[in-house]
């Protein structure tokens, strides 16, 4: 099992989809850093010239907790992040079991390692590759931002905070921000780690890491939509996962519910019938 593994994560990190994920998601970190640097400028300036005439709200400088990539509510960047984190979480891993399939390398790997092994270390480093890259980008928009940026508590009547303290962890936000934040990461982390273990499940089906990449992100979309129509949005990963909380009834039970029976899907499709293929 450890040769197994230590041989998929050695893929896994000389492989250039990795960096290109990595690269993709850092883009839109340093985008949204320089477009909240800009308009922090540039409110700074009228503000100055203006004062509170400028605005329809109690003036609080921008923080932390609305400018990261995690918590801004209204620019492009972290709308497309969480939008792509599919196909960002399944790149790294799942396109790579798909050309093993497809060049043969696959067969003269199980003619060397026993099958249980080499498919279970598959899966694990398919979750840790989502879990990683995840983790990378968001870590480092929060890093990114703490440098130009107070770290100064959430204010609600200040009207730039999205969170509600009937949101989940709401009144955490509020109270201790930065706990508040790291917790979600996690939430994200481990359900990108979710998104490329179903990847994962799609790769038995189709020798094409195209597919394989977003037929992921495809389903999560579509459960999106069917669920928004019955207002049902709050039980939908692309929803539940942007830490501001777009919509109510986000629960932490919904969230580890979903997890659990989408990661047990995936692990036992993948590990018990996959491994049972005589033909790749």
């Amino acid at each position: 099992m450890k040769v197994a593994l230590r041989l998929e994560l050695r893929r896994l990190f000389s492989s250039k989809e990795l960096y290109i994920a990595l690269l993709i998601g850092l883009a839109l970190v340093v985008w949204l850093f320089v477009h909240e640097v800009s308009e922090s400028v540039r409110f700074a300036e009228e503000f100055a010239i203006y004062g509170d005439k400028i605005s329809g709200y109690l003036h609080y400088p921008k923080t932390v907790f609305n400018s990261s990539i995690e918590l801004e509510y209204d620019a492009l960047p972290p709308i497309l992040l969480y939008l792509l984190f599919p196909i960002i979480a399944a790149f790294p891993y799942a396109s790579t079991y798909c050309k093993d399939k497809k060049s043969g390398y696959l067969k003269n790997l199980l003619v060397r390692i026993d099958r249980r092994d080499c498919f279970m270390a598959k899966y694990i480093v398919s979750f840790l590759s989502g879990f990683f890259v995840s983790g990378v980008i968001l870590l480092a928009s929060l890093g990114l931002t703490m440098l130009a940026f107070p770290m100064l508590i959430p204010e609600a009547v200040t009207q730039n905070y999205y969170v509600q303290s009937g949101n989940m962890w709401g009144e955490l936000f509020y109270t201790l921000p930065m706990l508040y934040t790291l917790l979600y990461i996690l939430v994200d982390m481990l359900w990108c780690g979710c998104m490329a273990s179903f990847a994962m499940l799609i790769s038995m089906f189709t020798r094409s890491a195209f597919l394989a990449v977003t037929g992921s992100f495809i389903v999560f979309e579509v459960l999106d939509y069917v669920l928004s129509l019955f207002s049902l949005s709050q039980f939908s990963p692309i929803t539940f996962l942007r830490p501001i909380q777009t919509c109510d009834g986000i629960n932490l039970w919904i969230i580890l519910t979903e997890f659990v029976i989408i990661t047990a899907a995936s692990f036992i499709g993948f590990y018990f019938l996959e491994r049972k293929k005589d033909v790749f």
